[in-house]
């Protein structure tokens, strides 16, 4: 029965990636690699456990769900952080690469304009499915590195998806002569598309909170499956491509207010649409043609990669960031991208290019994808070589210094960002001598207009630290979003001085030894801070008084936070604070009209014979009064401020609300 070797292709394709995912793994390899590897592996030109007629239709359907998530992730937030200098380098990137590409098949390629365009299209497009992938399982993707990648493929996309809307009309009719003569059809069609979209946007919305509010989890799975399977079905009757249909829809929700929910929901599914899609774009790769033309695609592969990776380096260069960032941005973006395979398809479809030829470009796509995912582990060690090798040999071209020379004892911030801001405005304040090093434009100039002396540059190079004074400085804080920039300045500037005061910021607890390890004297891990804030924020609502609050931080905090991340604690120090918790607490206490203590005199109370409790202070009127002596006679509205153990306080709160306790010290 077909159905039953439908379902038998999807048995072999997901066992096959789960095993080869899972030894990849194991070894340090991404799994996206493995999944490509098993489509090869099983494919019609590997076991031939997968029938031929089957690859197409299965890689169209993890197409679909693939490109669905990939539109409903395309958040404007990266744009709108970096601004327009990342507008700048993702049009160089795609339009340098597609020129370039171009002018080469041009001269090179028997095939048409047509046909050359696409292609270098295809060529251009980076894939943001491994990328963003491979840059969270690294959790680097709030990293100056990982805004960049996310900014640049989010343009890249909707310039692809443009373009492949207009491929679409085009050539809908299988060729460029039958769709002209159907123009009128395709532009009503496509007026018709618009108007959908209009009312989508605004009725999608309100039936996705409708889902969300009485559907459940289920319901969302569902709902977003439906979304991406009716898109790509309605788009086909227009003659155009599903995958472009599902990236529509999930366009559509992409502002939803339960945009991040319906995402988290089909997060765990996401990796099953990479898995099989991955999977049969490998089983689609003609091994033998492969092989047999291995030289040649090896040398296009490896070309194509060096020149994105100088083209979207050179760009991100030519914006303003260091070299670093530039080489790394230029690695990742060096894959071709899932949109190619959909690209160089609707040229194969509108009979732009021959079967030969898409099966070359499906070989050298995954080609690019492979190397690109097992290069991405070494993008950092050869950034920092090669940036350093060059700037080893070159005037620092990046820096542009506007700092005090006369700074003394000062106090260097690394990164001027929420923290970085927040710090500086403190020290600025209280009259401490500071400098900020940044190399993002947008935070130089929001520094330069607090009048916050700032460095230019990207603070692991040491040149760029002496320019801030490292040698003078009196402490470091090292503040920005990339735990390998932050390792590298620790590390670097604890070896040249080891004594400065070295405070780092890190995003996850488990960085902690690892950058103390390095040199630095206090790490402050944000997840941690953000839970000893909330607790302390819940205990002062239960009138937890605030000696008893900080000295609670100050336990958290010992020892590395040893006992947030479940670490063996000093029990003698553990015991000692217990015992001084207990023997000290501070309480206020507020004297209304039908106290017991309203009119008496601090010594007609006899608190502190009776409790061991003493008043150490009473507020009236807002004006403090400290040491009241014992003939300070007691008012309505006065708080008083109590000091004793809490056994002592609660006893004396009786007392002065009217009970009677017994005296400190007595049996009863």
């Amino acid at each position: 029965m077909p159905e039953t070797f439908f379902l038998r292709a999807i048995v072999v394709i997901l066992s096959a990636s789960l095993i080869i995912a899972w030894l990849f793994r194991k070894i340090r390899i991404p799994s996206v690699i493995g999944f490509m590897i098993a489509g090869i592996a099983i494919g019609p030109s590997g076991w031939e456990l997968v029938r031929e007629d089957q690859v197409f239709n299965l890689a169209q359907l993890g197409l679909v769900l693939l490109l669905f998530t990939v539109g409903l992730e395309l958040s404007p937030e990266p744009l709108m952080r970096a601004g327009w200098r990342l507008i700048l380098v993702a049009g160089i990137q795609v339009f340098g690469t597609l020129f370039f590409v171009f002018i080469v098949l041009h001269l090179f390629s028997p095939l048409g304009v047509f046909a050359n365009v696409l292609i270098a299209l295809a060529v251009a497009s980076s894939s943001t499915a491994i990328s963003l992938k491979l840059l969270s399982d690294r959790a680097e993707t709030a990293s100056t590195v990982g805004v960049l990648v996310a900014g640049m493929q989010l343009l890249q996309d909707i310039t692809i998806i443009v373009i492949m809307l207009a491929v679409s009309m085009f050539f809908a009719g299988g060729n460029a002569e039958t769709s002209l003569a159907g123009m009128g059809m395709q532009l009503a069609g496509l007026a018709l598309t618009i108007a959908v979209v209009f009312v989508a946007r605004r009725v999608l919305p309100r039936i996705l909170d409708e889902v969300t509010h009485y559907g459940g989890r289920e319901l969302l799975t569902l709902f977003a499956v439906l979304m991406a399977c009716g898109g790509a079905w309605v788009v086909t009757l227009l003659g155009w491509s599903p995958a472009l249909g599902a990236c529509i829809a999930g366009l559509l929700l992409a502002d939803a207010d339960h945009r991040h929910q319906l995402v988290a929901e089909i997060t765990p599914f996401r990796d099953v649409f990479n898995a099989l899609f991955f999977a049969t774009l490998g089983m689609m790769v003609d091994l033998n043609e492969a092989l047999a033309r291995l030289p040649f695609l090896a040398l296009i592969i490896v070309g194509t990669m060096f020149m994105k990776t100088v083209i979207a380096g050179g760009g991100v260069v030519f914006a303003g960031w260091p070299i670093r960032i530039a080489i790394q941005v230029g690695i990742i973006m060096s894959m071709l991208s899932e949109f190619s395979y959909v690209l160089v398809l609707q040229a194969h479809t509108a009979g732009l290019i021959e079967a030969s030829t898409l099966g070359l470009m499906i070989s050298y796509a995954v080609g690019t994808m492979m190397a690109g995912a097992l290069l991405f582990p070494a993008t950092r060690p050869i950034a920092t070589f090669l940036s350093d090798k060059v700037n080893g040999s070159a005037p620092d071209f990046e820096e542009r210094i506007s700092t005090d020379a006369s700074l003394q004892s000062h106090v260097i911030i690394i990164g001027y960002g929420p923290t970085g801001a927040n710090l500086a405005r403190m020290l600025k304040a209280t009259h401490v001598p500071h400098c900020v090093v940044e190399m993002n434009r947008a935070n130089v100039a929001a520094a330069r207009r607090a009048e916050v002396p700032v460095v230019v540059g990207d603070a692991t190079r040491m040149s760029i630290l002496k320019h801030a004074g490292i040698d003078n400085a009196r402490v470091l804080v090292v503040a920005v979003n990339d735990k390998h920039a932050t390792e590298r300045i620790v590390a670097q500037v604890a070896a040249r001085r080891p004594e400065l005061y070295i405070l780092a910021r890190s995003d996850f607890v488990n960085e902690i030894d690892r950058l103390r390890q390095l040199g630095a004297k206090l790490v402050i891990p944000q997840d941690f801070e953000t839970s000893i804030e909330i607790g302390a924020h819940v205990l002062r609502q239960f009138g937890i008084p605030d000696n008893i609050v900080e000295a609670q931080i100050a336990s958290v905090r010992a020892g590395g936070y040893a006992m947030l991340r479940g670490k063996a604690t000093d029990r003698a120090a553990t015991a000692e604070l217990i015992k001084v918790l207990q023997r000290t607490a501070t309480q206020t206490f507020y004297i209304g009209k039908e106290s017991a203590a309203c009119g008496k005199t601090i010594a007609e109370t006899d608190l502190r014979a009776r409790t061991g409790c003493m008043i150490i202070a009473v507020v009236r009127a807002q004006k403090p009064t400290t040491n009241p002596s014992p003939d300070f006679r007691l008012a309505a509205n006065d708080v008083l401020v109590l000091v004793g153990a809490h056994q002592q306080i609660e006893a004396a709160k009786k007392i002065l609300e009217g009970a009677s306790p017994p005296r400190e010290g007595s049996d009863s």
